[in-house]
């Protein structure tokens, strides 16, 4: 009896440490899940203080004396959860306003609001930069503070971020480039400066849809190019970067401005040639005789810097500065991309033809639940689409009007909702968003967030395992991490918006090599200074 009652006592224990046990691995786990949950759930942005943001407005226009008045500073604030005190004002600064928040050329008052905008009648110009000198991040002379109690909490500027890629390359290098969110362009090649009375007519008004040529469009940070190229055999320039119809600029700029900026960088850059509107025949001879020339002229143009297809989109960007080759070539003909290593099949451009916001995130949203786990490139086209009616019934406004009208509503969308699954996003006069550094944030903050799921996923007990898939699959889009196959975890966990830059990789080879400067030489002369947070 002893014996018996020794055994029962014994086997009590046993599952009473068992249970225990099967506590532990059930419990332990959810902490870790939990964490990883709240990583994609948090706002892009830490909630503690509020965000400011400089943008440009893409209105124009000549004033009764002449003048040209364009590129006006917005100011931005968004409270990001943090709640606006009384007494908080912001201010637009000549100067970093860490150290020194005083003598702002502009002061705009919160009074309680935790977000907000304000057009001031300060104008950026043009700065002009060296190519040589595209190292990192850099203030282009005006600066945004936000002030509580006499201390700035919060700072910004405008700048350019020509090697955001490879400044965080610690972070970014290992993962796959569908993983990233790329900013971009739409109808990049159909750009000029707003100049006075000849664009003010009603063609010039629907035809410009940005301000900015290709080399300044990717030395403030953007990565892909959504080009449209005609063909005119008549010409000296046969070949033309179009919107639709309408020749803009030739495809001479275009190859000249990426070529400067892929020999200073080691940035990597898709250009889609998403469509060829005029001089590319139906008869299916001359129009391979065509393509066939373009082809070849881009093989001797950017030969050493093309992606071979075969790389795919999985592939990182480790992998493509290991062969020291940054570009990669979309093209939208399928009889001319199959005998063509180098060119890369198209990519879905997701265009809602859409004429008000309200029209445009509808369809966007549907849109993004669509493609969120696409394992190929995909590019929302978040810009407003004037319908013939537009034209003719307002001839005045124009797509830098409506640009104006989506901007502000463009930066939120993907800053608090879809940061985590877009693809790509290119949009119209993009200074006026703030979508260049939202997507890479949001880049940096994918891989921090998968980084949390691949050592829950892998470094916990079979039951947790079991659990975080059951939970995985239940909400995948609060759970996204990132392209299926995806590998990260020799990735560092630190997420950073900035790494220093060091020497080049010995992969890279002399020709990419850049002269060791830290700041830019502009044409303006604006103050210039390396960012740095608050």
């Amino acid at each position: 009896m002893e014996i018996k009652v020794r055994e029962m006592a014994m086997n009590s224990y046993t599952v009473f440490a068992s249970m225990l046990l099967i506590g532990y691995v059930i419990s332990t786990p959810l902490s870790t899940i939990d964490e990883t949950e709240e990583c994609w759930t948090m706002p892009l942005y830490p909630p503690e203080r509020p965000r400011v943001f400089l943008t440009l407005s893409p209105l124009a226009k000549s004033t009764a004396g002449g003048n040209i008045q364009q590129r006006q500073i917005e100011i931005n604030w968004h409270g990001n959860r943090a709640v606006a005190q009384p007494g908080d004002w912001i201010g637009l600064y000549e100067h970093d306003p860490v150290n020194n928040p005083t003598l702002p050329l502009r002061q705009i008052t919160v009074d309680g609001r935790n977000n907000g905008y304000h057009k001031t009648d300060v104008q950026f110009g043009f700065p002009t930069l060296d190519p040589q000198l595209l190292i990192e991040d850099t203030c282009l002379g005006y600066w945004i503070g936000y002030i509580r109690n006499g201390v700035t909490i919060s700072i910004n500027c405008l700048k350019i971020r020509p090697s955001w890629m490879w400044q965080n390359r610690e972070i970014l290098g290992p993962v796959s480039i569908r993983q990233l969110f790329l900013p971009g362009t739409h109808n990049s090649g159909s750009y000029r400066p707003y100049n006075g009375h000849s664009s003010d007519t009603v063609f010039m008004r629907y035809l410009i849809c940005q301000d900015e040529d290709i080399f300044h469009q990717l030395a403030y940070g953007i990565r892909y190019l959504d080009v449209r190229v005609g063909y005119y055999p008549e010409r000296e320039d046969k070949f033309w970067l179009n919107h639709n119809y309408a020749r803009v600029n030739p495809l001479r700029f275009l190859i000249e401005d990426l070529k400067t900026f892929l020999e200073a960088t080691q940035e990597v850059v898709i250009l889609d040639f998403h469509r060829f509107p005029v001089g590319f025949s139906q008869n299916t001879q001359r129009n391979r005789e065509t393509h066939a020339q373009l082809v070849q002229l881009l093989l001797d143009k950017f030969g050493d810097f093309m992606v071979p297809s075969s790389y795919g989109s999985m592939a990182s960007l480790n992998d493509l500065w290991a062969i020291n080759r940054t570009l990669i070539v979309v093209y939208a003909d399928d009889w001319t991309r199959s005998s063509h290593p180098f060119l890369w099949p198209s990519i879905p451009q997701e265009w809602g033809d859409k004429r008000n916001v309200d029209d445009l995130h509808k369809y966007l949203s549907g849109i993004d639940k669509k493609r969120y786990d696409s394992d190929y490139f995909w590019a929302a086209m978040a810009e407003l689409t004037p319908s013939t009616m537009d034209v003719l019934f307002r001839p005045n406004d124009g797509l830098r009007k409506l640009a104006d009208n989506v901007a502000r509503n463009v930066t939120a969308w993907y800053r608090d909702l879809w940061w985590k699954t877009t693809s790509m996003t290119a949009v119209d006069f993009f200074h006026s968003t703030d979508i260049i550094d939202v997507a890479i944030d949001a880049s940096l903050k994918r891989v921090h967030c998968s980084n949390l799921a691949a050592t829950t996923l892998t470094t916990t007990p079979t039951t947790q395992h079991t659990m975080a898939e059951e939970r995985t699959g239940q909400d995948r889009r609060r759970f996204y991490l990132g392209p299926r196959n995806l590998d990260i975890t020799g990735s560092t966990l630190e997420l950073t918006s900035s790494l220093s830059v060091t020497s080049l990789s010995p992969r890279m080879t002399a020709r990419r090599r850049r002269t060791k400067n830290t700041t830019a030489v502009l044409t303006q002369n604006l103050p210039v200074t390396t960012i740095h947070s608050v």
